[in-house]
């Protein structure tokens, strides 16, 4: 089964992208920093009295981090929080954009194959600033040991876009210095690491019938065949633990 290469179906599908690409990019950010929290919310580290105990994973900045510490003494560390820090464009990843995809599915309500028509995804890198806050330095290597060793040498996040999503470590860890804590009688030490997640925004998709008219493609059906490979959000506002994102 073979793309129509008609030139008029393919500017179409171009305005159409333009037009409804907004919510797809919004969802990748979010789903992307919804899994690193759920990944790096999902360690343990053992405590002076030989309890295992999960850490607790945020989303924010160094800054705002370091304000919350500085005026809530309910916060109990260690903690991790990630932020994102920039979006690159992945020129060795990327196709041409304009390219059409050609994919078939599964429609299990009409029983038969569909034939769905997008553009090629945009290749971007993600980079991520992943921070340690820890009043003693055993919880804090116990922490650091632990993360890496999830690389080897990437990190496979899966999302509803893709099951492959790699991530890597950029840069490693580097000493940030220390801080008062809320009750001015302890200190806060801080490490923090750089990563990059190579993923892919999807294309908004569409319906090509048989009689030639493009629909917006919206339902969730079974790949039934795919014809080329695809691989495949905005940052949270509240400061909060994954659980609840």
């Amino acid at each position: 089964m073979q793309a129509p290469q008609d030139f008029q179906v393919k500017n179409q599908i171009i305005e159409m992208s333009t037009n409804k690409l907004q919510p797809t990019i919004h969802n990748i950010y979010r789903e992307t920093l919804r899994e690193l929290l759920s990944v790096f919310g999902n360690i343990y580290y053992i405590d002076g009295n030989g309890n295992r105990l999960q850490i607790t994973c945020v989303h924010g900045d160094q800054e705002r981090m370091v304000g919350k510490l500085k005026q809530d003494n309910t916060l109990i560390l260690p903690i991790v929080s990630v932020s994102e820090k920039a979006t690159t464009i992945a020129e060795d990843r990327q196709r041409d954009h304009n390219v059409l995809i050609n994919e078939s599915y599964w429609d299990p309500i009409a029983q038969k194959a569909v034939r769905i028509l997008s553009l090629s995804p945009r290749a971007v890198n993600l980079t991520y600033e992943i921070s340690i806050w820890s009043k003693y330095k055993a919880d804090m290597d116990m922490i650091r040991s632990t993360i890496f060793t999830m690389f080897n040498p990437a990190l496979n996040l899966r999302t509803k876009f893709s099951d492959y999503t790699k991530v890597f470590i950029e840069s490693g860890d580097s000493d940030m210095g220390s801080m008062s804590a809320n009750d001015k009688e302890d200190r806060i030490i801080q490490k923090s690491f750089t990563l990059s997640a190579e993923t892919y925004i999807p294309m908004p998709k569409f319906r090509y019938t048989n009689t030639g008219k493009i629909e917006r493609f919206m339902q969730e059906y079974e790949i039934f065949e795919v014809s080329d490979s695809l691989v495949s959000g905005t940052p949270l506002d509240s400061f909060t633990d994954n659980s609840k994102i």
